[in-house]
């Protein structure tokens, strides 16, 4: 009965020196904010997010649009955008938004070319959340 014991001890220490090991300078968080575009806007636009504690996923819808998935520090992440022909976006609507844990806030950029600053939609979960702007105006804007 003791061996068990002092091997349970052993096996816990083991996991918290482990777990001290992996663990990095920032706190992770459990932030999701996915980025989408409106069916206007163009298929050449490529997106990322970075800082740090910022995890990122990108993919593409059916029509070619990209899907950014920013996780962990959301809040904190640079997204930026930008297009073959060298026009470059920014935007903060990460940043404008609180974020709870229990479900990932949903960004659509309503692209419309002619526009340095674009408006995006805020939802959570496809419904309408009081504790969400619905419209940011002009929150993805085109770097200059």
């Amino acid at each position: 009965m003791n061996r068990i014991g002092l091997g349970l001890m052993a096996a816990s220490a083991a996991a918290m020196i482990a777990g001290d090991a992996f663990a990095g300078p920032f706190t992770p968080t459990s932030q999701k904010f996915y980025l989408s575009f409106s069916t206007f806007a163009p298929t050449d636009i490529k997106c990322n997010a970075e800082g740090p504690g910022v995890r990122t996923n990108v993919t593409r819808n059916v029509a070619g649009k990209p899907m950014l998935r920013v996780t962990g520090n959301a809040k904190g992440a640079l997204i930026t955008c930008w297009r073959a022909d060298g026009t470059r976006y920014t935007t903060d609507a990460n940043r404008r938004v609180k974020y709870n844990t229990a479900s990932p806030v949903y960004a659509m950029v309503y692209f419309d070319g002619g526009s340095d600053e674009m408006s995006v939609e805020i939802t959570r979960d496809n419904l309408d959340d009081r504790a969400l702007p619905t419209i940011l105006p002009r929150a993805f804007t085109r770097v200059k």
